[in-house]
């Protein structure tokens, strides 16, 4: 299969799955859905499947519950966040409110676990139910450390939590979905994918195109947030400035322009770049304990893009 027609199998159960009686909830959940999305979840799950021997498709289902999760988690963000855009449209939350969004949200956690309880095994639920928890505990950790400079140590906490779990998840679904037995592996994979899939993303808020991203440039600063590219270069530039701005309530364009500039004066989208493309290699090393092929390929690929990706 061509990676389009494994986007349409996916973007198809995606839809076909939500299914709620409830007219508002289908309403939300399918705009966030039809809002699109580069479904590197399930893509990466059916991968994997692939990579460890089984057929993809076996995996179709399992993915897109994890796609469920992922968008499950961009709901609850966005009313957390107040955020106003989301792929460069309205945000649900803004469109349907924050009650509809929030709960829309648990909707689709609980359908994604009915599909694991249909089609995975006590395993894949277990890793699956780890995932989720890390994802709110990460978050919770960032919100708790806004408008502060956090370490480098901490930073990889928040972001193992919030995005590296989910992509750890993933991969050993669709691994364990193929055959593969060694989980701790197939985790370990995930993790290092997550962390450099964040990393760029953290990034792009400083280097991006507004327009390509559907959101303004300079949110996490706007938001109190110390990421990877400021965190890298603490010794290069006015930390005074930086807790002064991070600390703001609310922060002008003018600041955040001076704090970005900052950062990337001193080498804070390098740095940044340099750490996300060890994760990639990690990620290559651990691939080569499974035997050369299309599917394993196809996750190397996925390493790659993610690297290079500018939205």
């Amino acid at each position: 299969m061509s990676k389009t027609e494994f986007l349409e199998s996916i973007e198809e159960e995606l839809l076909k799955n939500i299914d709620s009686r409830v007219k508002l909830i289908l309403e939300t959940g399918e705009y966030l859905i039809r809002g699109g999305g580069k479904r590197v979840r399930p893509l990466l799950t059916m991968f994997s499947c692939g990579m460890c021997g089984g057929e993809p498709n076996q995996a179709l289902k399992l993915g897109v519950a994890l796609e469920y999760i992922h968008a499950a988690s961009l709901l609850h963000d966005d009313v957390v966040d107040g955020a106003e855009k989301r792929r460069g449209k309205e945000s649900a939350n803004l469109l349907f409110g924050n009650g509809v969004a929030v709960l829309t949200g648990d909707y689709m956690y609980a359908k994604a676990l009915h599909i694991f309880s249909t089609y995975g095994t006590m395993q894949m639920i277990r890793i699956v139910s780890r995932a989720v928890m890390d994802m709110a505990e990460g978050q919770v950790l960032e919100l708790s450390r806004v408008g502060e400079i956090i370490s480098e140590e901490e930073y990889f906490r928040i972001i193992d939590g919030k995005t590296s779990a989910l992509f750890a998840a993933c991969v050993a679904v669709g691994g364990l979905a193929g055959g593969c037995t060694d989980e701790r592996l197939l985790y370990e994979i995930g993790l290092s994918l997550g962390r450099a899939f964040q990393l760029i993303d953290d990034l792009l808020d400083y280097v991006g195109d507004g327009k390509k991203l559907g959101k303004p440039v300079g949110n996490d600063i706007r938001e109190g947030k110390a990421t990877y590219p400021l965190i890298s270069v603490l010794d290069k530039i006015d930390v005074g400035y930086a807790k002064e701005v991070l600390g703001k309530a609310k922060v002008s364009d003018e600041e955040v322009r001076r704090l970005r500039d900052m950062v990337l004066e001193a080498g804070g989208d390098y740095e940044t770049k340099r750490r996300a493309q060890e994760e990639v290699y990690r990620v290559k090393t651990l691939l080569s304990g499974f035997s050369p092929g299309e599917y394993r390929s196809r996750i190397e690929e996925m390493a790659d893009f993610i690297i290079s990706r500018s939205v």
